[in-house]
């Protein structure tokens, strides 16, 4: 019997089996379909918060610990794994409409190096792709990313190497109680056996019915598209009015994205291509000569506030939430799972995690 079962095989749940595992938990992890099929993969990997000024405190304090923990994160899975996640510094080039002494001061506070950059000549030296009516910005050259698949693959191959126990195409159907304490979970053929669960289910976590009148989390669905294109033609990530490019290191660049309340229904639509070509044109006007080569979408946790629950329930012993981190998974997930595993382990947290109660506003 393992000590802890981590349902959801997405980011945070891959994140979350593996930082218990590698801090002495014999761990087995349960997904309802592949590993990191659902918003983990469908993503742009932009390590900061869109507007990270916009955010609370909280997700913020995550973000951070995230950036400082990500390069050690892929070194270590490029040597457990050979795979490399392809973590750049692209930096992100922002047209905000912001009061820019709001976001100069949110940086500082942060240490978030910004640069508020005033003409073209500025703006061509940072990305001589943008149209050429863009002439004032801000320029965040420590912003990285990463290619989420890539880290998806990596975090999977990790699992195989340090041999974590996972069960892919296991839909787990209800959480098993003894008096107000967890004993397990059940999936349509069979039941698994722990002291501890967390759930790591993202869109879908609220739909467990021990759960589901104390977490507010709801599926929001963001379409994407990607050109394709070669190396070099695009060297920043760019970011206007919600919408954002972001070049990858093989050439492809990717142009997102839509916020759809639609359930959760993931088919894509004439209108969102439209409307992200577009955006990705009004932004890079090269793009317009570049093929399509796919759209896809993704179902985001959604919680009111963004801030993602990290947490034990406050019912029920031994039952964990880690979800609702909304549009921001891969930008806090390896913080957020660091901060998981210490609450779950009950160890001292490097941050307070009140802000991640069930109690808190989200």
């Amino acid at each position: 019997m393992p000590d802890c079962i981590v349902v959801g095989g997405g980011v945070i749940g891959m994140l979350t089996a593996r930082a218990l595992y590698k801090a002495g938990m014999d761990v087995m992890l349960l997904e309802r379909a592949a590993l990191g099929g659902e918003s983990s993969w469908a993503g742009g990997g932009i390590i900061s918060p869109l507007y990270a000024w916009n955010y609370a405190d909280a997700v913020n304090r995550l973000a951070e610990r995230s950036k400082q923990l990500y390069p050690l994160l892929v070194a270590e899975l490029l040597d457990e794994t050979g795979i490399d996640s392809e973590l750049l510094h692209s930096g992100l080039f922002v047209l905000n409409n912001t009061p820019v002494e709001t976001i100069l001061t949110w940086g500082q506070h942060w240490g978030v190096e910004i640069q508020k950059i005033e003409q073209r000549s500025q703006v061509s030296r940072i990305e001589p792709a943008t149209a050429s009516n863009v002439t004032h910005g801000l320029w965040l050259p420590a912003i990285m990313q990463i290619r989420n698949p890539r880290l998806v693959k990596a975090l999977k191959g990790s699992f195989e190497h340090l041999g974590i126990a996972c069960k892919e195409h296991t839909p787990v159907a209800e959480i098993l109680t003894e008096n107000n304490k967890i004993t397990g979970v059940r999936s349509e053929n069979e039941s698994f056996f722990a002291d501890k669960v967390v759930l790591a289910s993202g869109a879908w976590t609220a739909q467990f019915g021990t759960a589901t009148r104390e977490i507010s989390v709801q599926p929001v669905k963001g379409q994407m598209i990607m050109f394709h294109g070669e190396p070099g033609l695009l060297k920043t990530m760019v970011l206007a009015e919600g919408h954002y490019v972001i070049p990858r290191k093989d050439g492809h660049i990717l142009a997102g994205s839509t916020l759809e309340k639609a359930d959760f229904d993931k088919t894509v639509s004439v209108s969102a291509m439209t409307e992200l070509h577009q955006a990705a044109v009004s932004l890079v006007p090269m793009l317009a000569d570049l093929p399509v080569e796919r759209q896809w979408a993704g179902l985001r946790p959604g919680t009111e506030q963004g801030i993602p629950y990290i947490c034990p329930h406050p019912q029920i012993e031994g039952l964990f939430i880690h979800a609702g981190h909304y549009r921001n998974g891969i930008v806090l997930g390896a913080a957020s799972a660091e901060l998981m595993a210490a609450v779950v382990l009950e160890q001292n947290t490097r941050m307070d995690a009140s802000a991640y109660q069930m109690n808190a506003e989200h």
